[in-house]
């Protein structure tokens, strides 16, 4: 048993490790359809790679209740929650790292220590308070315990002294028994559940609860409980029991009145559980990356930030870039060559918006952002099925993002990448400068990347640009953001360098 406990300590250790490194192949993560279908297929994921098994859904995903990751999921992807007691304040994550940098690590290994596969998920009840059993049986609740008793009393001393109705009495249990049968496998389902989500976090009930005494002996009664139930396995005992003494009834009597004594306990700690769950995931974030920082509201409703950069990079490969001041209205329009680090940047602050919004630190300095709406084109699809094509795609999620704003009370924040490609270049410059202008007229905060020069010549658009390098002969890129409009293509050399040969380059 220990030797089990070492490996998957282990296990555990060499995980964090992985994150903290960026060597995120040595961690097993999840496959993008084991998902939930809305959030594999939520823009935001699609767009920034989020439930890829590189992504950063599936990187930092410590979580281990059905519930909680759930509401990992709709957190970070900044879902409205529909379980209003589930919701966290901002500030929690804030707190716990400043109080307690390692109390994530530790409470991860209450999670994540017991004996289960990465990225398994259990299920952790609430107690339901309503008793619909005895609501049907109320004279059944007054009368099971003395025929319960004196049943067994008379078979004994029937089969002693050869007393009759024996058979009489034998049925009559029975007859009881199929009524309600049905209704008593679900108080017995209701205990399997119970009793199997105590055993599994009970090292976690215990190190949340504020009463540990009380705490133990709830878990310890729900547990003693469950082990009944594995008389279900075996049928016929299960039903001499029955007919001898109505045991299901004694049973479902003790699971009530232990709802009575420990329900509301339980449901408290349950809550604190799956809360805490859900947040812990970035909490760890910030454990793993002390250097990373905490974003500000904007009281004017502004965006900006000293530095930032992607999460999911390496820190040997990280590149900060600061982000100038955009204010409800602005655009900013981001050029340069291929690979020069356009979309990586435009990923990077909505990265760190998502994070910031789900109360996580960024990995940057003086982040300061507004309550705002996000939203991305950044990889359209086409469908088929739908008979549906990328153009038509990009238009309808275009249209779809410009309603949402007439309607949100936040700040819509759009990031775009290269829209509206399946189109001529004179319609697509048309039409990207009359969305740009509604959408300016909605307060939308704007980032677009372009390889189209002219679309830099909107006047109210900020301009900015990366670039690639020549050193020996060879392209070599910093990633660094700079001031301006790109002077450089590098596409024809890229095509050269593949073995494309380029014959009237001139032109």
């Amino acid at each position: 048993m220990q030797i089990q406990y070492a490996k998957r300590t282990q296990t555990f250790i060499l995980e964090e490790l992985s994150r903290l490194t960026g060597e995120f192949k040595k961690i097993k993560t999840r496959e993008v359809w084991e998902y939930p279908e809305n959030a594999r297929n939520h823009p935001l994921s699609i767009d920034l790679d989020l439930c890829t098994k590189q992504g950063f859904l599936s990187i930092y995903d410590t979580t281990i209740t059905e519930i909680g990751f759930g509401v990992y999921l709709k957190r970070f992807l900044q879902e409205p929650m529909e379980e209003r007691n589930l919701h966290s304040d901002s500030l929690e994550i804030q707190n716990i790292l400043k109080k307690n940098p390692s109390y994530a690590y530790h409470l991860l290994r209450k999670f994540l220590v017991p004996d289960a596969e990465t990225n398994e998920k259990f299920s952790l009840p609430q107690v339901n308070a309503e008793d619909s059993f005895w609501k049907k049986r109320r004279f059944l609740k007054g009368f099971y315990p003395i025929w319960g008793f004196l049943s067994p009393v008379y078979i004994v001393l029937g089969l002693s002294f050869d007393l009759p109705l024996i058979p009489l009495l034998l049925l009559l249990n029975g007859i009881l028994f199929v009524s309600y049968r049905r209704e008593s496998l679900k108080q017995w389902k209701e205990i399997k559940a119970l009793s199997s989500g105590a055993s599994r976090f009970q090292k976690t009930f215990v190190y949340l609860a504020k009463e540990r005494k009380t705490t133990e002996q709830m878990i310890g009664r729900i547990s003693s409980l469950g082990d009944s139930s594995e008389l279900l396995i075996s049928p016929l005992p299960h039903l001499i029991l029955n007919l001898l003494c109505l045991w299901d009834l004694w049973k479902i009597k003790s699971l009530e009145n232990w709802k009575l004594k420990f329900g509301n306990l339980w449901n408290e700690l349950q809550i604190q559980i799956i809360k805490t769950d859900s947040f812990l995931p970035f909490a760890n974030f910030g454990f793993l990356f002390p250097e990373s920082n905490f974003a500000h509201l904007s009281p004017s409703g502004s965006l900006s930030a000293e530095s930032l950069v992607h999460p999911l990079l390496p820190k040997s490969s990280r590149v900060f870039n600061p982000l100038t001041k955009m204010e409800p209205g602005d655009l900013m329009i981001v050029t340069g060559s291929n690979m020069s680090g356009k979309t990586t940047y435009l990923r990077s602050i909505a990265m760190s918006l998502l994070l910031a919004g789900s109360g996580a630190p960024i990995l940057g300095k003086k982040f300061e952002y507004p309550e705002f709406q996000i939203h991305t084109l950044i990889r359209s699809q086409d469908s088929m099925e739908d008979g549906v094509s990328f153009f038509y795609s990009e238009v309808r999620r275009l249209s779809a993002i410009i309603q949402n704003a007439e309607s949100s009370k936040k700040i819509p924040i759009l990031f775009l990448d290269e829209i509206l490609k399946g189109t001529n270049s004179k319609e697509r410059f048309i039409a990207t400068r009359e969305i740009l202008s509604v959408l300016r007229e909605k307060r939308a905060i704007v980032f677009l990347t372009t390889h189209d020069l002219k679309l830099a010549e909107i006047p109210w658009a900020k301009r900015f640009h990366f670039t690639e390098l020549e050193k020996d002969g060879q392209m070599d890129f910093d990633y660094q953001i700079r001031d301006g409009v790109s002077g450089s293509t590098n596409a024809l050399k890229i095509l050269k360098k593949e073995g494309i040969p380029i014959r009237n380059e001139e032109e």
